[in-house]
């Protein structure tokens, strides 16, 4: 917290007191001549009572002024002495904290998110106003907001290392087993192990490739469903949640497991309790209080033990089924009990921690691949051309196949242009996951306070002309010639992120997004209900942490004779 003008005034008030009462206790504290001369109120000695003024036989004004401004260098001294021995007081004192909008006290700035924008839509309007980096303060949480690619490396890549930590929210912290997920457990070992074990065997590139025939079965069941009502409005919306959901949770827990349906019914209702910007996340002093009151307490500690209970029969079960053989598919689970039982990591994984890990994965690609999949089609079926090239390439170059392969996929080119663009307009996290500071850090010529929580607007970025031509236009050529990708190397576009904190599930979500949508447009043409042209699609998007369309979208399906 930066220590302000006023902050000095009251120590100098302070001060000043104590120095009054000691002089009321020691007649001689300064080795004056005749303290009765001083009012027992310093700050009556400027009465025009003239005789309060004399000191001896010097003039009155001069003695007592002087005698007032020796007393008043005293609180001085104590301070700069304080100060000394003090260092980091120092530091927060002469904190520069980057431009922002004016404070409340208490509720700090919250006032400038009573609007009918969403959060992300905001906070590039107060970029444009403050600069590429700002500070807003909501409640009693410092946040600074980067919003240009070169504040984003800054965040993702020099000062990675000191903000590469996450901020403590209270439902992950209830629900997510203390926080010990990969997405918001603290930087360090701990996390580091679990980033490894994601990448190496968990959401490894040979393990996605592994899950493909997982992937193909649901795809056919989401196309015969679709065959099955077609010529009437589809819900897209609902339909993407639920092969998502299916998907993960087959490739997570596996197809047999009898707790599976419970657990859906329960990720659904936690990931409503996600959102970044929760009031009692803003208020960290009083968080219990704000959640007790508003209901959300009793709502987490009766999803932690349905979650809690589920993973408990699906972890019993998976230890059960590895009695019988272990011949099977490994699953993400398995993979985690194989990996707990070797007792090689560098920090042993608890049974809370693999649920935890388990909980994490299951909530995070839900949500934000079945939000992708409904973006590309609304883009698409907004802009009839590129739904054509789409179409066109995809039965080019699929139409006479039985099978679709992963390999055969990797072969469209304008239907990943299509992805890239859509990301680019709708990131799954617009602000991405929150950082905090671990300490006083400079950026930018700015120092931002520890513990401030840093959020890179990776919406606001994506939309920035300096880095894109006509960036409000859907154009997937735009990517023909461009070198940009998932990997967070291009700070102009960060789909997934950058850095240590990187989206380790990426390769995952683009192995589902691009072979579902890629059958969609091949077995079917698509048209808005009611006769309604492109320009008709209501488009408003909503955003609690992610964002996603305001309302369902529904789209009718005709089959396509190839």
């Amino acid at each position: 917290m930066q220590i302000g003008r006023a902050a000095y005034c009251y120590k100098l008030a302070f001060f000043w007191r104590a120095i009054q009462l000691q002089a009321e206790a020691n007649p001689e504290p300064l080795g004056l001549a005749d303290p009765n001369h001083f009012l027992s109120d310093p700050f009556s000695s400027y009465s025009t009572n003239r005789e309060r003024y004399q000191f001896d036989d010097r003039k009155p004004s001069k003695g007592g002024f002087s005698s007032i401004s020796r007393a008043a260098s005293i609180p001085k001294v104590l301070l700069k002495r304080y100060r000394k021995q003090h260092p980091f007081h120092i530091i927060i004192q002469n904190t520069k904290l980057p431009p922002g909008p004016w404070k409340l006290p208490l509720l700090g700035s919250i006032q400038q998110l009573i609007t009918r924008e969403q959060t992300h839509q905001r906070f590039y309007r107060l970029a444009q106003k403050y600069g590429p980096l700002f500070h807003i303060k909501l409640g009693h949480v410092d946040f600074v907001v980067a919003s240009s690619s070169s504040t984003a490396r800054e965040v993702l890549k020099t000062h990675d290392h000191v903000l590469a930590s996450r901020p403590t929210l209270l439902a992950v912290e209830k629900i997510g087993y203390n926080s010990s997920g990969i997405g918001f457990s603290p930087y360090g070992p701990y996390w580091r192990q679990l980033r490894k074990l994601c990448t190496q065997e968990l959401l490894s590139t040979k393990k996605v490739k592994s899950l493909s025939f997982i992937r193909y079965e649901e795809a056919q069941n989401i196309l015969y469903k679709i065959k099955k009502i077609a010529g009437s409005p589809v819900n897209l919306t609902e339909m993407f949640q639920e092969v998502s959901n299916m998907l993960i949770t087959r490739t997570a827990i596996g197809n047999e497991c009898k707790s599976r349906q419970r657990f859906i019914l329960a990720m659904k209702e936690t990931i409503k309790l996600l959102p970044m910007l929760r009031v009692a996340d803003l208020f960290p002093s009083f968080s219990s209080l704000i959640s007790f009151f508003d209901g959300s307490s009793f709502q987490m500690k009766r999803l932690r033990r349905e979650m809690d209970h589920v993973l408990e029969e699906i972890i019993m079960e998976h230890k059960e089924k590895e009695v019988v053989t272990r011949e099977m598919e490994e699953d993400l689970v398995d993979v985690l009990l194989r990996i707990q039982e070797t007792g090689e990591l560098q920090v042993p994984l608890t049974m809370d921690n693999v649920k935890a890990v388990i909980l994490d994965m299951l909530v995070a690609a839900t949500e934000t691949t079945s939000n992708t999949m409904c973006w590309i089609m609304s883009e698409l079926i907004c802009h009839p051309e590129v739904m054509y090239n789409a179409q066109k390439e995809i039965r080019e170059a699929l139409g006479a196949k039985t099978k679709i392969e992963d390999n055969d996929i990797d072969e469209l080119h304008y239907l990943h242009n299509v992805i890239k663009e859509t990301l680019r307009l709708h990131p799954p996290l617009p602000l991405l996951l929150p950082r905090t500071c671990n300490e006083p850090t400079e950026l930018c010529g700015f120092v931002i306070p520890k513990k401030a929580r840093v959020v890179v607007n990776a919406w606001a970025i994506a939309r920035d002309p300096k880095n894109w031509e006509n960036p409000d236009n859907f154009y997937p050529e735009r990517f023909d010639e461009s070198t940009h990708d998932f990997r967070g190397t291009k700070y102009e576009y960060l789909p997934f992120g950058s850095g240590r904190r990187i989206c380790p599930g990426t390769t995952f979500a683009m192995a589902e997004i691009e072979l579902f949508i890629s059958l969609l447009l091949l077995h079917f043409d698509w048209a808005i209900p009611g006769g309604k042209g492109p320009m008709e699609l209501d488009m408003e998007e909503e955003f609690d942490g992610t964002a996603r369309r305001k309302k369902d979208l529904y789209l009718i399906a005709t089959t396509h004779s190839l």
